[in-house]
């Protein structure tokens, strides 16, 4: 199993530190930190790992559900996201047991806080910093992020995922020419593949070509794991 920069209980007082210091400090009447639950560990696979899922937060819209997140994406259980991050492993020839997933924001805001994403920004420094910590030791492994929020905080505002899945205006199809953002492109400056989340998939654009771009990252992948020999 590899080893990991932090052990749970490390990243859980970072984080709450994190979390604790801009309540006191840089908090938003638009949407407040929710300091009531505790923040979210991140999912581990019991095997080597070489496949890292980042999300954007813990936080949805019901309170009650959200009290029974414990990891990560939901990961330990049964449900849609688990169903769609199977099948990208499986066209990686990868299984859950290979994944690292963790948040950016690994504590909870009062409201999904993709609305009021200004928030994000103004709170983005000390959570990349601990992010960036978080994944140091993962050399070399290909990275997913899921969510149009979680890639614009990591690379610009404007970013748009559909950018790099090669999305044509006029067809409302894709060309084909997919890319990945490269390390330089990037806050975390390792390259990264960008995913909608799971709830996207019912566009058909998405849907249509969610094969498509996993087979092109496991080209990458495949070519990057040459170049290391």
């Amino acid at each position: 199993m590899t080893k990991l920069f932090f052990n749970n209980n490390d990243l859980l007082k970072e984080s709450i530190s994190i979390r604790d210091n801009l309540k006191l400090n840089y908090d938003f009447k638009e949407n407040p930190i929710d300091d009531s639950l505790s923040p979210i560990l991140p999912f581990i696979g019991g095997k080597e790992i070489n496949l890292i899922i980042i999300g954007q937060d813990p936080t949805i819209k019901n309170y009650n559900t959200r009290k029974n997140i414990r990891i990560t994406l939901n990961l330990d259980r049964k449900g849609a996201l688990t169903k769609y991050v199977q099948k990208i492993c499986k066209l990686i020839n990868k299984s859950e047991e290979n994944i690292y997933a963790t948040n950016i924001f690994k504590y909870f805001y009062s409201n999904p806080p993709a609305k009021t994403i200004d928030i994000l920004f103004a709170h983005l420094n000390e959570n990349l910093n601990l992010l960036i910590k978080e994944i140091s030791l993962f050399n070399d492994i290909p990275i997913i992020t899921f969510g149009l929020p979680v890639f614009k905080l990591l690379v610009q505002r404007n970013s748009e995922i559909s950018e790099y899945w090669d999305y044509n205006k006029k067809t409302k199809n894709s060309n084909g020419n997919y890319k990945s953002c490269l390390g330089f492109q990037n806050k975390l400056r390792k390259e990264i593949f960008p995913f909608p989340h799971q709830p996207a998939l019912r566009f058909p654009f998405y849907s249509n070509h969610l094969n498509h771009y996993v087979n092109f990252m496991k080209s990458k992948i495949i070519v990057n794991q040459v170049k290391t020999f």
